[in-house]
């Protein structure tokens, strides 16, 4: 997968800079060029801390993207601290790194309900984020990705590439402000009003799991829900699907009960999304 630093590239070549990704790490689409990067599975702060002066001896980078914290914030115990862990990240990288500008997310969310509990550590982080960089010099730089989540991730915690456009924009946008780029750009993934989404789901009704993705259309329709206790309208994302019935039709004269297959809209449910 090409996360977000293909589209990334393309944005920032456009834009007229010369752009290298650096890093140990090579993965993506094979016909890509440049697919190298230090994303680590697994890894938290503290893994990050462990390796970063090599790494950014080695690599000698212009630009730092750092977005960390979601494995920590994985369980209650690893989210004790986080946001100091990342405090002295930053300082850590502002040392070992003196002319590179530094710029630190506000990471992505979860998908389903059924991970409220760190999607709950992950808005408390976020929300600390923009204090910790505010308290740092200029060559560090917010950049808020909290914005992608719920439909946006694939899985429990990663993005699909929908979510992954967004983030190419929001880095992009930061870059933009330091290096004096135009702001604007083809293809802003906020104003769609149509996007293709992928899942995984569980395909198995038993108990057991059998993952598969589940890729569809939706489009972004203003509906009518309740909102602190009465009607409003507000903005969601819809996909069709299959709805049958029993109905009566009548046929030769007389009323007969068919079963009929209809579409209707349905309104993004992370948790339904196999039914």
């Amino acid at each position: 997968m090409n996360s977000y630093r293909i589209d990334l590239q393309k944005r920032l070549t456009a834009a007229g800079l010369n752009v290298d990704f650096v890093g140990s790490q090579r993965n993506g689409d094979p016909a890509t060029v440049d697919l190298d990067h230090e994303g680590h599975s697994g890894w938290t702060i503290a893994s990050v801390a462990e390796q970063v002066n090599g790494l950014l001896a080695a690599y000698r980078p212009d630009a730092v993207l750092l977005q960390i914290g979601t494995n920590d914030l994985r369980t209650e115990a690893g989210g004790v601290g986080a946001t100091d862990r990342l405090s002295a990240l930053i300082d850590q990288i502002e040392a070992a790194a003196p002319a590179a500008e530094i710029f630190v997310a506000e990471i992505t969310g979860t998908r389903s309900a059924s991970r409220a509990s760190q999607q709950s550590r992950t808005e408390a982080y976020n929300a600390e984020v923009p204090g910790i960089v505010a308290a740092r010099g200029t060559r560090v730089h917010l950049v808020d990705q909290s914005t992608v989540k719920g439909i946006d991730i694939r899985d429990g915690l990663h993005p699909n590439d929908f979510g992954y456009a967004k983030m190419s924009w929001n880095w992009y946008q930061a870059l933009a402000h330091v290096y004096g780029l135009s702001p604007a750009g083809p293809d802003d993934p906020y104003t769609a009003t149509r996007g293709n989404f992928c899942h995984l789901v569980d395909g198995d009704p038993g108990p057991a799991w059998s993952a598969y993705f589940d890729c569809r259309w939706y489009q972004r329709n203003l509906i009518t829900t309740t909102v602190a206790g009465g009607p409003a309208n507000v903005w969601a994302w819809q996909t069709r699907r299959p709805r049958t019935a029993t109905r009566k039709v009548r046929v030769d004269g007389r009323y007969v009960t068919r079963t009929v297959t209809t579409t209707e809209w349905v309104t993004f449910d992370p948790d339904r999304l196999n039914r």
